[in-house]
C-alpha cells in the first residue's frame, strides 16, 4: 500500500512540475514574442522636426503647417550605465531656451522621436512658445539597445529622469518649468517618472494606462492569448529577462502627486489601449487626492485625438502646460 501511495505521490509531483514548466515555457514564449522591440526609425528615417509625414499610411493632414525652424541633435547618458540617449532639443529659437517652460515628449511602443504623432505635438508646443525635448527611449529609435525588449515603462522611466538631469545640468533649465507629455506606452513611462521625480511639474498622459497587470492581460487578449497566461509571461520576464513588469507602477503618478496637475486624454473609440485605462485613473485620483483632469474624446481612435480634434487638442494642451508650469508663457 505504501509503495502505491509513493508512486501516486511521485506521479502527482511530476505532473505538477510538468504543468509548471509548461506554463512557464508558454509564458516565456509569449513574453519574448510580445516584448520584442523594433529599434531604428523604420519608414520614418527622413522625418525631422522641420519636415515630416505619416509614412505608415496615406494622409492629407497638413503636417507642413506644424514644423519648427530650429532644432539640435544631442546625445546624453541614459538612466543606466551603458545607455546612450539620442534626442532632438527644440529651443524656442536659435538663441536658446530663455525662460520659457520645457516639455519632454515620450513616444509610444515601438515608435521613436521620428514618428509624426510625437513630432506634431512637439511642433504645436514649440509654436506656442514652449521649448521641447524629444528623445528615443532605450531599445527604441537611435538610443542604445539594452536587451531588445520593451519594459512597458518600468525601465524606460529612468531615461525620462536622465532627460530631466540633462535639461537641468546641461541646458540650465529651471526644474520649476519642466512638464512631460507621454503617448501610449510613453504615457505609462511618463506617469512612473512623474511619480518618482518631483522636478517634473505637470504631466499629460495621452492614451495611457495606470494598471500594468491589466494592460499585460489586455495585450495578451488582443494578441489572441488567454489572459490567464499573463502571470506566466510576467514570471518568465522576471526569471529569464530580469524584468519586473509590474513595478514601478504608473499608479505612482497619483500616489506621489504632491498636488502637481495631471491631464489624461483618451479616444473613446480606442481599441489599442482601451479607454477604461484612462477612466480608471479617476478612481486613483479620488483615492489619493490627485489633481486630475480627464478628456475622453468621442469617436477618436488610439493616439488620434489630436488629429480628430486638432484645434481643441492644441488649445487644451497649451493651456494646461501654460497654467501648470511656474513662470508661464506670459512672462516671455
Amino acid at each position: 500500500m505504501k509503495k502505491w501511495y509513493s508512486k501516486v505521490g511521485y506521479s502527482l509531483t511530476g505532473l505538477i512540475i510538468f504543468i509548471a514548466l509548461a506554463y512557464m515555457g508558454i509564458g516565456y514564449f509569449i513574453y519574448s514574442t510580445l516584448a520584442k522591440a523594433d529599434p531604428g526609425c523604420s519608414l520614418d528615417c527622413d522625418n525631422t522636426p522641420s519636415s515630416y509625414q505619416d509614412n505608415s499610411k496615406k494622409s492629407d493632414f497638413p503636417f507642413e503647417k506644424y514644423t519648427v525652424n530650429y532644432w539640435e541633435p544631442h546625445q546624453y547618458a541614459g538612466g543606466d550605465e551603458g545607455i546612450q540617449i539620442d534626442a532632438w532639443w527644440i529651443p524656442i529659437n536659435s538663441d536658446g531656451a530663455g525662460e520659457a517652460p520645457v516639455i519632454i515628449l515620450a513616444h509610444g511602443l515601438r515608435s521613436s522621436k521620428y514618428d509624426s504623432d510625437i513630432l506634431l505635438v512637439a511642433a504645436i508646443l514649440n509654436q506656442a512658445g514652449f521649448n521641447t525635448l524629444l528623445f528615443d527611449q532605450r531599445d527604441h529609435g537611435m538610443s542604445s539597445i539594452e536587451d531588445g525588449k520593451i519594459s512597458i515603462g518600468t525601465k524606460e522611466y529612468r531615461d525620462v529622469i536622465a532627460s530631466v538631469d540633462w535639461l537641468v545640468n546641461t541646458q540650465s533649465i529651471n526644474p520649476e518649468r519642466i512638464g512631460i507629455y507621454g503617448l501610449s506606452m510613453g504615457a505609462g513611462t511618463a506617469a512612473i517618472a512623474f511619480g518618482l521625480d518631483d522636478r517634473i511639474q505637470s504631466a499629460i498622459l495621452d492614451s495611457g494606462y495606470s494598471d500594468l497587470n491589466a494592460i499585460v492581460e489586455e495585450e495578451l487578449k488582443r494578441e489572441g492569448y488567454p489572459s490567464w497566461l499573463s502571470k506566466g509571461a510576467i514570471w518568465s520576464a522576471f526569471i529569464f529577462g530580469n524584468e519586473t513588469l509590474l513595478e514601478p507602477s504608473p499608479k505612482l503618478a497619483f500616489i506621489n502627486h504632491k498636488d502637481r496637475p495631471i491631464f489624461a486624454i483618451h479616444g473613446a473609440s480606442d481599441t489599442r489601449v482601451l479607454p477604461h485605462n484612462t477612466s480608471d485613473m479617476k478612481i486613483l485620483a479620488e483615492k489619493y487626492g490627485a489633481n486630475l483632469t480627464i478628456w475622453l474624446a468621442e469617436n477618436a481612435i488610439h493616439a488620434g485625438v489630436k488629429f480628430m480634434y486638432l484645434e481643441d487638442f492644441s488649445n487644451r494642451v497649451v493651456e494646461f502646460f501654460g497654467s501648470s508650469l511656474e513662470g508661464t508663457l506670459k512672462d516671455n
